[in-house]
This record gives C-alpha cells, sequence and structure tokens, in this order.
C-alpha cells in the first residue's frame, strides 16, 4: 500500500470513526453515501491530489467529502422537484459540447494564422482616429520619485540632488533605494493612474485637480521613510487620454479586431470546403 494512500486512510478516520461502520465484505474503501450515490476512497484521492501538506491532509479530505455530499442532497432535491421536462437538459449539453469543440478548433487555426504584430504607424492612426473614445476616466502623471529611510544621512544633501536631477544623481537614489529595499520609479515617458500613486506615496488630499496644479516637487516625512516626488506631467479626468497612455490598449483593440475578422474568415473557408467537397445537400 502506497504512502500516499495511507496517508489519505488516515485522515479519513476523523470523518468515518463516528459513521455507521459498513461491511467490509460489500462496501470496501466506500466513504459516504447520499441516496444511489456513492464516494469511494480512491475518488477522494484522485480529486485531492498529492499537493497536500501531512498536517493539512484530514481538513482538506474532509472539506472534499462534505462539498461532495452537499452537491448530491442537492442534486437529488433537484430531480425530485423537477419536472421530467424541466431536467431534460440534453440540448444545453450537446450545444455546449459543439460550441466547445468548435471553439477549441478555431483557437487552434488561430494561433497559426493570427498575426499579432502591430507596428507603431497602425497604433498611431487608430488613435489619431478614434480620440473621442480615449477620454481618461480618471487623472494620471508622469513623475520620478524616490522612497528613502530616514536612517539615512544628509536627507537634505539627497533631497538637493533629488531637484538637480540628471543621471548621475538619480542612479545614486535608486541605488539607495534598492540597497534599503525601499520603492523608486524615474521612467520619465511613462504615464501612471494617479490613485495607484497615492497608493505608494502617502500624499493626502481631496482635491487631486487642484494639487496637481499646484504642486511639482513634494516632499514627506512619515515613520521611517522620506518621499522624494517630483511631478513632470499630469492629465486630469475628462481630457483626451494621451497616446503614450493608450498604445498598448490600442495595440490589444487591433489584435481583437484582428481576430474577430479572421475568425470568421476561417468559418466561410470551412463552409466553402464543405460545398466544394459535396459535403452539404440542401431539400
Amino acid at each position: 500500500m502506497s504512502t500516499r494512500y495511507v496517508l489519505y486512510a488516515l485522515s479519513l478516520l476523523a470523518f468515518t470513526s463516528g459513521c455507521k461502520t459498513p461491511s467490509v465484505e460489500t462496501r470496501k474503501d466506500l466513504i459516504a453515501t447520499v441516496g444511489k450515490h456513492s464516494l469511494y476512497l480512491e475518488q477522494v484521492m484522485n480529486s485531492v491530489g498529492d499537493n497536500v501538506a501531512v498536517s493539512d491532509s484530514a481538513a482538506v479530505v474532509n472539506e472534499f467529502i462534505q462539498q461532495w455530499i452537499r452537491e448530491k442532497v442537492l442534486l437529488d432535491k433537484a430531480e425530485s422537484t423537477l419536472t421530467p421536462q424541466e431536467r431534460d437538459k440534453s440540448a444545453l449539453v450537446n450545444q455546449y459540447y459543439n460550441d466547445l469543440l468548435i471553439y477549441e478548433m478555431e483557437q487552434k487555426l488561430l494561433a497559426n494564422r493570427l498575426d499579432t504584430s502591430v507596428d507603431i504607424a497602425s497604433i498611431t492612426e487608430y488613435y489619431e482616429n478614434n480620440k473621442k473614445n480615449f477620454e481618461l476616466k480618471e487623472n494620471i502623471v508622469r513623475l520620478r520619485f524616490f522612497i528613502i529611510p530616514t536612517k539615512m544621512m544628509n536627507h537634505d544633501k539627497l533631497w538637493e540632488r533629488f531637484k538637480a536631477g540628471g543621471e548621475k544623481n538619480l542612479n545614486m537614489l535608486s541605488r539607495i533605494s534598492e540597497l534599503s529595499n525601499s520603492n523608486y520609479f524615474y521612467q520619465d515617458s511613462v504615464w501612471l493612474s494617479f490613485n495607484d500613486v497615492l497608493k505608494e506615496i502617502p500624499i493626502n488630499t481631496y482635491n487631486q485637480e487642484s494639487y496637481l496644479n499646484n504642486h511639482r516637487l513634494v516632499r514627506l516625512e512619515e515613520k521611517d521613510y522620506s518621499y522624494f516626488v517630483e511631478i513632470l506631467d499630469f492629465k486630469v479626468k475628462n481630457n483626451t487620454s494621451p497616446f503614450d497612455f493608450e498604445k498598448d490598449r490600442i495595440k490589444d483593440i487591433i489584435i481583437h479586431k484582428r481576430k474577430v475578422e479572421l475568425l470568421q474568415q476561417i468559418e466561410d473557408e470551412i463552409v466553402e470546403e464543405a460545398y466544394r467537397n459535396n459535403k452539404i445537400e440542401k431539400f
């Protein structure tokens, strides 16, 4: 008997110890019954799998058994409550099966034929032709920030270097942040949601638009950290979203449009081939 088998057999003792003991000859490895439904140890083992710590096995197995019992009780109740016509789901099952096969076939053909490369010219053209669809729903910013532990010496000097900018100063600040396991960001061309920034930096404001209009360099002190922030640019909600903020989404839109068109083309080709091969007859 395998270790895995022994593990689950022992785990089930907590569940079965309070139950009526079945006949070994007629109900070997039987764990539970609900009406006509029977649950055996092998089913539990196959469903729970091997990735269960020994200390957790009893709880996991017992939870599976309880869920199985609950499902079967509800199923029996449904069968006794519904009419034969209401219970008959064969048409739905067949339709789901057909849809699933067609979907998997189309995904397989798409994987071989769909071009997912999109050049910047196509993205730019789409943006220019659909600007009305790119209205900002929230405020966004371009910024750089560094989170510096307060235990670091010469904070005023570090702040002056941050304000001065330049690759040398920013690299030095990023190195300090890395060594302190604190966060930083200075990809100047990247737009970020200001709401996401506020999750990282403890800026308290009830009016984001006013704050962005009146702050460029921000130095904050909270708990064990200093926050150096420079707001390089911002766009407030209800204005047109900038191209750089939307280009990845536009690429996804273009690829999705290609996918829909290619799926239609694939289906048309398959039907046309069936006609050519005389697989279709109309009466």
